[in-house]
């Protein structure tokens, strides 16, 4: 009785661990919502989110993430962060290991609570900050922009390595925290934390001719004269803006983000089905269980780690032009690629541990179920239970369970494909700025906006894109 127990355990152990969740999930409750944003009807689409965001559940952070991304969009940054701050503290980062990792994609992970990719965890922090500096709410900008490239220099590879190199567009929006903090206190402190957070910019992307007049501009104004002239001689080109300038600066998010999507048939991938025939063929099949066998139960199995896939951007960057000056906006964050990246860096980490613990689990169910039919057929003592066991067995219990098998395709879906910025020197004044949106075919759309340029301070300004 103590071994027909046993089978009963390990056939239902089986249909637990790769069976679906019931009932409203994610995918449901963000059709409408994300219809309504993509119309451009941000707090409706908010609005809709909102019992998700309060009744907690295991998708809460992502109804949060979405919730907060759309209050964002529509302007309303204040109840943004009141979204996005207990987001924050939610999604903080916890480190997971490979063994760990590997065996949630053996399971349906729709049904567990979602952790978020660490790239979401860390954007969370970036939005809060955008949403600060946009309230002028100008130390609690610089606060969240710093506890991004904190929570990046967390997340360590298996060696123990960075795998992230530092978010640019952090790094300069901090430093331009710090600029007005230290412009509004007349604290020069403030502007050498800024100098610093340039500098290693400059580092980070070498090519990158903004952050060059930054240089020259911050070393003239600290009267560090000898940088000044290392970086006057290196760039070949000085700084002559005058003094009497203000500056508009644009945050520009560019089109939709990847998404993830299901890598097709497990036995059609080319990575993991080598791995799969190999550890079956070493393996110590018990009686009855053939390689044809295992391969027929995992025909319909999907592979269990998903991809990203790129949506639409066709905004490749935005010409500001205002008082009769212009500058194009230049991209310093390319969150679609870092999503894809990411993924296939975990791709390249799990699938062989991924692989050989599906087949292990397919040889196992199928030796389960052939044993547990035998002791059915030969037992009187499981009465109900022997027409159970029966009927799951023929009707191909391994080939139904890993049927079930799915990724997990969660994911912040309305974030941009990228950041931009611009910073741009204009005598003071009120404009009607001209923000014009190019693509590989030209101007796709232009945009106005009244400023207000005040000597020596800045003016944000903040666009999206949703195509």
């Amino acid at each position: 009785m103590k071994k027909i127990n046993l089978l009963i355990t390990v056939l239902f152990a089986s249909i637990t661990l790769i069976s679906c969740a019931g009932g409203r999930d994610y995918y449901e409750a963000m059709k409408a919502p994300e219809e309504k944003f993509y119309k451009g009807e941000y707090m409706d689409a908010a609005r809709m989110l909102l019992p998700d965001v309060n009744k907690g559940g295991k998708d809460q952070l992502l109804f949060m993430m979405e919730c907060g991304l759309m209050l964002h969009t529509a302007g309303d940054f204040e109840t943004s962060n009141k979204v996005l701050l207990p987001a924050g503290k939610l999604a903080k980062i916890i480190p997971v290991s490979v063994t760990q990792e590997a065996t949630s994609f053996l399971t349906n992970d729709r049904s567990s609570n979602y952790r978020g990719e660490d790239f979401e965890k860390v954007l969370v922090h970036v939005y809060l900050g955008i949403n600060f500096l946009m309230m002028e709410k100008y130390e609690e900008a610089r606060v969240e922009f710093s506890a991004v490239n904190n929570e990046l220099s967390k997340i360590k590879s298996e060696n123990g390595e960075a795998r992230y190199k530092q978010n640019i567009m952090a790094k300069y929006l901090t430093a331009i925290a710090f600029e007005i903090i230290g412009d509004m206190n007349n604290d020069e402190k403030d502007v050498e934390f800024a100098y610093i957070e340039y500098k290693q910019i400059y580092a980070l992307n070498p090519e990158l001719d903004m952050v060059k007049d930054d240089l020259l501009r911050l070393a003239k104004r600290l009267g560090n004269d000898e940088d000044y002239a290392e970086w006057r001689k290196k760039f070949r080109k000085s700084y002559n803006e005058s003094e009497n300038n203000g500056e508009l600066i644009t945050i520009f998010q560019a089109g939709r983000s990847a998404v993830k999507q299901s890598r097709g048939s497990l036995l059609k991938d080319p990575a993991m089905e080598p791995i799969i025939r190999v550890t079956i063929n070493t393996g110590n099949l018990t009686a009855g269980v053939t390689v044809a066998a295992v391969l027929v139960t995992l025909k319909n199995a999907e592979n269990p780690i998903p991809k990203f896939e790129k949506r639409s951007n066709r905004v490749n960057r935005v010409r500001v032009s205002a008082g009769g000056e212009s500058i194009s906006t230049v991209k310093l964050e390319d969150i679609e690629e870092t999503a894809v990246k990411n993924l296939e860096d975990d791709y390249g980490r799990l699938y062989k541990r991924v692989a050989v613990s599906i087949a292990t689990k397919a040889v196992a169910s199928i030796a389960a179920g052939i044993a547990a039919k035998k002791i059915a057929e030969q037992s009187k003592q499981l009465g109900q239970f022997a027409g159970l066991i029966g009927t799951a067995v023929g009707a191909g219990t391994g080939m139904a369970l890993f049927s079930q098998m799915k990724p997990d395709l969660r994911c912040w879906h309305t974030l941009p494909a990228n950041f931009q910025l611009g910073r741009m020197s204009i005598r003071p004044g009120k404009y009607n700025a001209r923000f014009t949106l190019s693509g590989a075919g030209g101007n796709i759309d232009e945009i106005e906006k009244e400023v207000e340029i005040k000597k020596g301070q800045k003016t944000l300004v903040n666009l999206r894109t949703l195509y």
